[in-house]
């Protein structure tokens, strides 16, 4: 019986992790994103004719070109 006990105790002590995980990886995600749009805010202040519409924090540059970012599988 206490073997059981322990292994629900396990389990859920597992999907706190997983939850926390979650929880820090999309507030890095969420501080990345603020901190790109604040940057792209500051040059398109100083540079108001250049078109910032080609960068987003979705992109990234590949042989020269900004190309969508392919989420991992």
């Amino acid at each position: 019986m206490q073997l059981g006990h322990v292994e629900v105790e396990l389990l859920q002590q597992v999907e706190r992790f997983k939850k926390a995980e979650a929880e820090l990886t999309e507030d890095a995600v969420d501080a990345y994103a603020a901190g790109f749009e604040d940057a792209l805010a500051q040059v398109s202040y100083a540079y108001p004719e250049m078109d910032a519409s080609p960068f987003a924090t979705s992109n990234r540059v590949v042989d020269e070109q900004i190309v969508p970012r392919v989420p991992p599988s």
